[in-house]
């Protein structure tokens, strides 16, 4: 799955005729650009397509979206699939037939890379054959839809609760086969971080998600892991050991608690509103000693089974919590996982959703999934993620960040700099320069970010008012208060202050201009020291 273009016709949020060059030939395309200028809204307009592509519904507004399926072939041969949506949001015309244009063009394996110059001749496909049928199959679609946000914000995930819903029902009435695929459409939140963790020590071989953990978090191994569940609201069999739960649910939790040390049951308040309002629940305690444990019990699950399973549990409302310590190499106690930073856990949350989620097809929509990294991991973020997808010829990662250093490895071609006009009228380019090479000053100086200056306001008024006083042929002798407190001065005791000031904080002459910084040289070269 490849995301070439989208143009954004009709109205959504705040885009409107805006088109977004995506690169295709690349895992990643990173989307840059000030608040409030439709970076986010970029990603929500594509889960929300994906989403009524998939379920057959109406479009919300009108778009072409063009995008890629299948693997490139070997010798420069071209990929065998593109497709071309175009949609007219417009009920007055009629049937989603009418509003929905699906042209697909097969390439065939004998065309060289050269004749994408010339168009193959593409066929239209009726809308009824776009949408994911009941077996879960969808021939013109990406396999998966996975996004994740940093925000307190639900507005992403609000459009993937119809495909958890469905998700849920199946689960349910036992029509889920867990060991094979997870749902199309599927939106991270934190809680997953903590399933990410028990996968990732699973197996007692070495390996690099282990290897990951001990160098980046520090994270040397599990200590225990306490399951708390609790009686569902759908709950028929009140008392029962797991409530009525059914199918692979109860099956997972039927061998979970054969492990388990010492299984408690109890009635307690439990909180059901920010309110304080509460009712009285049953809740049962379900504690593994040791990561032995835990791989005794999931002797016959591979990771991603068990981190669907996990999800799966979650889903049917019976985990109420998971506590799980571990073993880190700044402590010799154990530390529980909640004292574990929030870039931590969103580092694991993020890098889970790659590994245990991806596959042939997939498409990582992530919004700002760097806000809580330090300088030095948002500098290796895309080299994380790089490393934890599972297919990177058919997987495309799109990204939104305010972070300069994330995308400090980038090609141009693969960054867009979204940007509003006077007119409030969104507007998404490539960048004149590539950010690789660049350094972090002239990334944040550059038309991806556009700061005047990285210097803070007061150091930098002081540069501006010291270089627009050298510049003058002849200095004032009039006193004059410059500054508040300080003592009144003519343009020479002003000038040398600032100088000796700046001085002290590193800077000599300074300027944005080489040939200005050039000529302040010269004329104030062989003056005396604090006086230039």
């Amino acid at each position: 799955m490849k995301v070439d273009k989208l143009h954004v016709r009709s109205r959504f949020k705040n885009l409107e005729n805006v088109t977004v060059d995506f690169d295709e030939d690349h895992l990643m395309t990173v989307v840059v650009g000030r608040n409030g200028s439709g970076k986010s809204n970029v990603l929500e307009a594509l889960v929300v397509i994906f989403r009524n592509l998939d379920l057959g519904e109406a479009p919300p507004f009108s778009y072409e979206l063009v995008y890629r399926l299948g693997e490139p072939h070997k010798t420069n041969l071209l990929s065998h699939r593109w497709l071309e949506v175009t949609v007219d949001a417009d009920p007055t015309r009629g049937t989603l037939a009418k509003q929905y244009e699906v042209m697909v063009k097969d390439l065939l394996d004998e065309q060289p890379a050269d004749l994408l110059k010339e168009k193959p001749v593409g066929k239209v496909v009726p809308f009824s054959r776009i949408k994911r049928d009941k077996t879960g199959k969808a021939t013109y679609l990406p396999n998966y839809v996975f996004a994740y946000y940093s925000g307190p914000s639900d507005r992403l995930e609000n459009h993937f609760r119809k495909h958890r819903t469905d998700f849920y029902r199946r689960l349910l009435k036992d029509e889920l086969d867990l060991k094979g695929d997870i749902r199309s459409l599927f939106y991270a939140k934190p809680h997953h971080s903590q399933f990410v963790l028990l996968a990732f020590f699973l197996s007692e071989k070495d390996n690099e998600e282990k290897a990951f953990l001990l160098e980046h978090l520090g994270i040397q191994g599990l200590d225990s892991i306490h399951f708390v569940m609790r009686q569902p609201g759908w709950a028929k069999k009140r008392g029962e050991l797991f409530w009525g739960a059914r199918g692979v649910v109860r099956r997972f939790l039927d061998e979970l608690i054969k492990y388990t040390l010492s299984p408690v049951k109890v009635t307690r308040q439990e909180d059901t509103s920010l309110t304080g309002s509460n009712i009285r629940n049953e809740f049962l305690h379900l504690f593994l000693p040791d990561v032995g444990t835990l791989r005794d019990f999931a002797r016959d699950l591979s990771a991603d089974e068990l981190f669907k399973m996990l999800e799966s549990t979650l889903l049917s409302e019976i985990i109420s919590e998971v506590s799980i310590r571990v073993k880190v190499s700044s402590s010799e106690e154990p530390l529980t996982f909640r004292e574990l930073s929030e870039g931590e856990q969103q580092l694991l949350t993020v890098l889970g959703l790659l590994k245990f989620t991806g596959g042939k097809d997939s498409l990582f929509l992530l919004d700002e999934p760097d806000t809580h990294l330090n300088p030095s991991w948002a500098a290796k973020y895309l080299k994380f993620l790089r490393k934890f997808v599972p297919n990177h010829e058919t997987s495309h990662l799109l990204m939104v960040t305010h972070h300069p250093l994330a995308i400090a490895e980038l090609q141009k071609e693969q960054v867009q700099v979204m940007k509003r006009d006077e007119e409030f009228q969104v507007h998404a380019y490539m960048p004149d320069e590539s950010p690789r090479g660049m350094g972090i000053n002239l990334i944040l100086r550059s038309d991806m970010f556009g700061l005047k200056t990285t210097l803070d306001e007061d150091t930098n008024q002081k540069l501006t008012t010291r270089n627009a006083l050298a510049a003058k042929e002849t200095l004032s002798k009039e006193k004059v208060v410059r500054e508040e407190g300080k003592p009144p001065e003519n343009d020479e005791q002003y000038l040398t202050r600032l100088n000796y000031e700046l001085d002290k904080l590193g800077f000599n002459f300074a300027t944005d201009d080489p040939d200005y910084l050039e000529f302040l040289r010269k004329k104030y070269q062989g003056t005396p020291e604090g006086s230039h």
